[in-house]
């Protein structure tokens, strides 16, 4: 469990870290985490026809809302592997 904490503490700094060279620092932020809540949102409406659907959890808002759009396919990505 340390190992993934550290895992995402490692990846929150590196987000922060590109987002802080860039000069709309607040802006891509929020505009990254406003995208990936979306596709998560998107992905729990349409997987419903599809059969595929992510748990809405602290851990799936907060590795959708880092990592945006790729963050949510990461967890598709981990939910086909777990299964």
């Amino acid at each position: 469990m340390t190992m993934l904490y550290l895992l995402l503490a490692s990846g929150a700094l590196g987000l922060l870290i590109f987002y802080g060279r860039n000069r709309k620092f607040f802006s891509g932020v929020f505009f990254t985490a406003l995208q990936g809540l979306c596709a998560l949102c998107a992905v729990n409406a349409v997987g419903g026809f599809l059969g595929v659907s992510l748990a809405v959890s602290p851990f799936s808002v907060a590795v959708s809302s880092l990592g945006g759009t790729p963050g949510v396919v990461l967890l598709l990505l981990l939910r086909l592997l777990a299964a």
